[in-house]
């Protein structure tokens, strides 16, 4: 049986889901979500974004199956990028990560999981094997753990640059993002930005942009009937 890569994505998106929502218990998390693969940004970042409040994780998923050496060329190219960065190496380690899976019978997907820079540098296989709920178990911990810890968002930005130069695209982004605002209650809302790029921004930007989203159609609005007072008052 072969797993597409995909199909592990889409589960591992929603169970990341079902966990979060799990562990809101009526508090309000903004986040956003991006699945890339198959987008331009695959190439220069990896197959899926996630930025919660004070944290980051670009994932990288591949199959057992995968052999393709363009990674192993992505790695080298990182690896000697960072050097010794004593600012950026310990935060790839921290937000970016490999996810090499394999179908098992008895447990459904065998996951092998690691930092990105650990993970390429040696066979992942030497690693016990753990099934895919135990990784979404340790990115949920990762999220609501990191809110008090936050990563520094200009060390983020940055890393995420140099990710997509060594990919041989300097050039800004420009694909698209929408965060998403969750209560306990499940009520959702969405707000764009523009650039993904900006995912980097700290938790208050976030809702300050929030803010100014949802206060724009009732400035509009206003604007309106100022307009029209102004043609009565004209008559």
């Amino acid at each position: 049986m072969k797993l597409y890569e995909n199909v592990v994505i889409g589960n591992f998106l929603y169970g990341l889901g079902v966990s979060v929502g799990a562990q809101l218990r009526g508090h309000v998390l903004p986040a956003s979500v991006n699945l890339l693969q198959q987008t331009p940004e695959d190439k220069a970042l990896a197959d899926v974004l996630l930025s919660f409040p004070g944290t980051l994780r670009l994932i990288e998923f591949k199959s057992a199956d995968n052999h393709s050496g363009k990674e192993a060329a992505r790695f080298r190219k990182l690896s000697h990028a960072l050097g010794s960065d004593v600012r950026l190496r310990p935060l790839s380690h921290r937000i970016h990560w490999y996810v090499e899976t394999t179908p098992d019978v008895q447990v459904g997907v065998n996951t092998y999981f690691s930092s990105y820079l650990i993970a390429l540098s040696r066979s992942t296989r030497q690693a016990e094997p753990l099934n895919l709920e135990n990784f979404i178990a340790q990115t949920t911990r990762s999220i609501f753990s990191t809110q008090v810890n936050a990563e520094d968002p200009v060390a983020v930005s940055d890393y995420l640059k140099l990710v997509r130069w060594c990919q041989g695209v300097d050039a800004e982004s420009n694909a698209g993002a929408l965060i998403v605002v969750c209560d306990g209650s499940g009520n959702l809302r969405y707000a764009e930005l523009k650039n993904m790029m900006e995912l980097s921004m700290t938790h208050e930007k976030w809702l300050l942009y929030r803010h100014e989203v949802d206060r724009q159609p009732k400035l509009e609005r206003e604007q309106s009937l100022d307009h029209d007072r102004g043609i009565e008052l004209s008559l």
